[in-house]
């Protein structure tokens, strides 16, 4: 099985773009819009209920995120991600910070884009509080190990923690804006200048061609 770790802003959403506040009275309506266009999904609540479970944001930066999916993120991102995808029945884990928004809304961000049916599951815990207990033994085990030339970010530690409970990823890419380094080297597809573009998309080709798993922690 292929899988990519899919970090959010300065992948598919540019980190300069904030076209989202140009639209923000616009935000209902098109929550109502989507409602109807894909089902299964409460874009219309997630806008305008005081509280929206798993969520501990106010409306207003609801809104802000809706806007951002609509209006921000990268349609030519999208469609060198979903070619990946598609040529190599890839899925996708969630390790972006986005993914402290919760599965339901994080995959009803990803409906927009027909990315949903792609969508396998979220690196464990919530980016601001503390790791998990496995991901705390796997961070202490790649800090003891590493070189100290060693390029290193905890969510490449945290990214080689999920493929250990998952020994049925057999290949993956670490796509991502942070510089993750070791121990994902090898799989790591940096951008370091924007979003995904032609360069990144055949560099993603080559990894997600590396089938070298699974990938234990020891």
């Amino acid at each position: 099985m292929k899988v990519i770790f899919l970090d959010i802003d300065g992948v598919i959403q540019p980190l300069w773009q904030q076209k989202r506040f140009n639209h923000m009275d616009e935000i209902e309506v098109l929550a109502k819009e989507l409602d109807a266009k894909i089902p299964g999904h409460s874009y219309f609540d997630y806008v305008t209920k005081e509280k929206y479970p798993e969520s501990k944001q106010d409306s207003y930066s609801r809104k802000c995120n809706l806007g951002a999916v609509c209006f921000d993120w990268s349609e030519k991102a999208i469609n060198y991600l979903k070619d990946i995808l598609e040529k190599n029945n890839a899925k996708i884990v969630i390790s972006s910070d986005w993914r402290d928004f919760g599965e339901r809304t994080v995959r009803a961000f990803l409906a927009i884009y027909d990315l949903e049916k792609y969508f396998y599951g979220m690196l464990d815990g919530i980016s601001y509080d503390p790791p998990t207990e496995r991901q705390k033994k796997a961070r202490d085990y790649f800090e003891s190990i590493k070189e100290k030339s060693d390029s290193y970010d905890e969510r490449a530690a945290d990214i080689r923690d999920y493929l250990d409970v998952h020994p049925e990823i057999t290949a993956y890419i670490a796509l991502d804006d942070r510089k993750l380094g070791f121990p994902v080297a090898g799989h790591f597809v940096y951008c370091d200048d924007g979003v995904i573009d032609e360069r990144k998309y055949l560099l993603m080709k080559e990894v997600i061609s590396l089938e070298d798993g699974p990938y234990n922690l020891k």
